[in-house]
């Protein structure tokens, strides 16, 4: 799965372009709720679409407390 692809799709753009020319997008990380940005280092960043639709995006250092937190 690209979540790079995926974070540009259900983000918020931050009005700057990559290298490759596409938008920059960020989503909140559901754990700590620090911003993760489409240009930077995905591979420590999980994804997971729920039942209902809604597209989360955490750290996977971070997986715990996503799952504290009721977020499903």
């Amino acid at each position: 799965m690209d979540v790079k692809r995926m974070i540009r799709t259900s983000g918020k753009p931050v009005g700057k372009n990559d290298i490759e020319g596409q938008p920059v997008c960020e989503v909140l990380c559901q754990g700590c709720r620090k911003k993760i940005r489409s240009d930077s280092d995905l591979r420590r960043v999980g994804y997971v679409k729920t039942k209902s639709g809604r597209d989360l995006f955490f750290h996977t250092d971070c997986m715990s407390e996503v799952w504290k937190q009721g977020v499903f």
